[in-house]
């Protein structure tokens, strides 16, 4: 039996499961940097500003539904939800809200859970700000969500046609967000200020990148095995489940596109306020 063949399909095997993963992750990864740094910079704005009252103006949403987001993954990979406050005052380590977490570590199942548990304000905050838009902007609401959701386009990282379909898709979002709405709607300004506030605590802090990290290595194995049985048994099977994360991969872009917006918004807010203090100060 010729070695070639095998060292061929093994090949094939790992490159197939290395754009699995990253196109699984790449976007949790790039948005969640974007979101870190705008929050960031968001908060140090309205620290300098109004001190921490500046920071629980917006996290009194915010921090419950990122620390809520934590939880419910927990329960949905079986994990055992040791401790949680969804919003205090800033401790000594700058701590607003946690969640801590058992599990068993011989499960291979909760051991992927650790990567979406620690990744969960991304989805959980990214959904958030579409139920608001449901209750408050329905109309609106369908038919962004209509755009989102409808099309079998999906996502892949190293694919041009999938930038291009996603920016057009994007600005689709925000044409319709935007047009539909009339500025003396106060139903609108509700929803922007929720959005602002689940938006700039949506980033994650280092214990949940060291909590999804770990649970990076459990997933990797995952996409492996079931891409070694798609070589083996039906050679299909590897290119359904990169369909399936592509489409998966464009919803939950798309959402955290609009979750970026609305960062970036709260952002230029708050640069307005420390500036205008500055100016004031003089």
């Amino acid at each position: 039996m010729s070695v070639q063949p095998v060292i061929l399909t093994v090949l094939s095997v790992l490159w197939s499961s290395f754009m699995a993963f990253l196109s699984l992750t790449g976007g949790l990864v790039v948005f969640g940097f974007i979101l870190g740094y705008l929050e960031g910079r968001s908060n140090s704005h309205m620290i300098r500003s109004f001190g921490l009252r500046g920071v629980y103006a917006t996290a009194w949403l915010g921090t419950p539904i990122h620390e809520l987001s934590h939880a419910a993954l927990c329960l949905l990979f079986g994990h055992r939800v040791t401790g949680i406050q969804l919003f205090q005052r800033s401790d000594a380590h700058g701590t607003i809200g946690y969640v801590s977490h058992a599990y068993n570590p011989d499960s291979l199942y909760q051991r992927i859970g650790n990567f979406f548990i620690g990744t969960a304000p991304l989805f959980g905050g990214s959904l958030a700000i579409l139920l608001f838009g449901r209750v408050l902007l329905p109309d609106t609401f369908q038919k962004m969500t209509a755009l989102i959701f409808s099309s079998d386009q999906g996502f892949l990282w190293m694919d041009p046609q999938s930038w291009a379909f996603y920016s057009h898709r994007l600005a689709k979002v925000f044409f319709v967000l935007f047009s539909s709405v009339r500025p003396g709607d106060y139903r609108f300004w509700i929803f922007a200020m929720l959005a602002f506030c689940t938006a700039s605590h949506m980033s994650l802090s280092m214990e949940d990148i060291r909590g999804a990290a770990s649970g990076g290595g459990a997933l990797v194995l995952l996409i492996v095995v079931i891409n070694s049985l798609s070589a083996v048994l039906d050679p299909s099977l590897s290119g359904q489940t990169m369909l399936l994360i592509g489409r998966l991969n464009a919803y939950l872009l798309l959402m955290m596109g609009l979750a970026v917006f609305f960062s970036l918004i709260h952002l230029l807010i708050s640069w307005g306020l420390d500036h205008l203090r500055r100016l004031a100060g003089k």
